[in-house]
């Protein structure tokens, strides 16, 4: 599947994550909840396909069921009782809804996270940040890429296991135990190894001396110039129509807030229309591909 976005500068790729994360994170009034939790979705699914996405939703349910849950039980803040928990403690209406408004913004953020891991790789991370703080850099470009290798050796290692009888499926308990020893011990050693590898390889490459250059494939287009132009353009819009309360919005005492204000819904395509922008892209690329293919 064809990513237009992610082939664009570092920079554009930051700034747009950077700012989604944020407002998903930070703006709680419920419909730019639901806007976000949706174009997360779709932007999940087309850079990670429908299964990686279902088995996110697979533990995001369970999350977003349990702080629900809890918010009502142990906040009692709320003007609507509903009743009155075994403990003596009122169970409100503005609990309940706050409750479930947190547990789709922790999801909508964990989406947007996925999304964030599948864009900005650990090339992106050293280019943007590999002069300005080359350690931290380094850092999280070899943690990112890392977790990946891991996984991907530790299959290899449990076939090869299971081929000789070890893995942890095989034999009574002690024995499993002893098995999955056996496996950590294996990958204790490979990322030891591989550690050691990759410092002999860094130093003989000339890693830290001064005067050191580094290549990078990475040009900033006039593409780059009218996405970030057009990016920060809504971003400022967003935040001036924040600041002058626009999506003003509470849930205690009671719930109460704008819905459907001229502003409000200003605000909601402005804001819908940001979160889409890999989208746009994409397709935007996909329907001139197609025009360019039929043109000849």
């Amino acid at each position: 599947m064809k990513d237009a976005f992610s082939k664009l500068h570092p920079i554009t790729n930051l700034l747009f994550f950077v700012f989604s994360i944020g407002f998903a994170m930070f703006i709680n009034h419920p419909v730019c909840i639901v806007l976000s939790i949706i174009a997360a979705g779709i932007n999940a699914v087309y850079l990670n396909g429908k299964k990686a996405v279902l088995l996110s939703v697979k533990f995001l349910l369970p999350l977003i069921i349990l702080t629900s849950i809890i918010n009502p039980v142990f906040n009692h803040q709320g003007a609507t009782i509903i009743e009155y928990l075994p403990w003596g403690n009122p169970l409100t209406l503005e609990s309940i809804i706050y409750g479930i408004t947190a547990a789709v913004l922790l999801s909508s953020a964990v989406l947007w996270f996925s999304c964030f891991n599948s864009v900005m790789t650990s090339d992106k991370f050293v280019y943007l940040f590999g002069r300005i703080m080359p350690s931290l850099s380094l850092v999280l470009s070899m943690a990112l890429r890392f977790v990946p290798r891991f996984n991907a050796q530790l299959k290899e290692v449990r076939k090869a296991q299971k081929a000789l009888g070890s893995d942890l499926s095989d034999g009574t308990i002690i024995t499993r135990i002893k098995h999955s020893v056996k496996i950590i011990s294996l990958m204790i050693t490979w990322s030891l190894e591989n550690a050691i590898d990759t410092s002999d390889s860094m130093k003989s490459r000339g890693y830290g001396l001064k005067g050191r250059t580094s290549f990078s494939i990475y040009k900033f287009t006039s593409k780059d110039a009218y996405c970030v132009s057009t990016m920060l353009a809504e971003i400022i819009t967003i935040i001036f129509l924040i600041s002058f309360g626009s999506i003003r919005f509470r849930y205690y005492p009671t719930v109460k807030g704008n819905l459907l204000d001229m502003q409000a819904i200003i605000f909601y395509i402005i804001y819908f229309i940001f979160l889409l922008t890999p989208m746009i892209i994409n397709v935007g690329e996909g329907i001139k591909w197609k025009l360019l293919k039929s043109a000849i």
